[in-house]
């Protein structure tokens, strides 16, 4: 018998399905780059505090917040391409 649905494949997603399941790690990866740099600016400001050495510590820390969040977006982007050929 044939598929009722032909948007669909045996996975049970139709391809809008899919296409939302695929992004869905990207989605929460610009969160995250968002969160790593608003974290890392509170604690480079609370450190300045700390130290005395305003602002240094935060744009410090913004910088590295910046860095270690992209370093994860590039990081889950290529996983999401690498799984997407890995399917064809």
């Amino acid at each position: 018998m044939e598929n009722p649905e032909p948007n669909k494949d045996n996975s049970g997603f139709s391809g809008y399905g899919k296409a939302i399941r695929a992004a869905g790690p990207l989605f929460g990866s610009g969160i995250q780059l968002a969160a790593s740099v608003v974290i890392m600016f509170f604690i480079g400001r609370w450190l300045d505090g700390v130290f005395n050495s305003a602002p240094w510590l935060m744009i410090i820390g913004i910088f590295f917040g910046f860095g270690a969040g992209l370093y994860n977006f590039i990081r889950i982007v290529n996983k999401v391409e690498k799984d997407k050929t890995k399917e064809k």
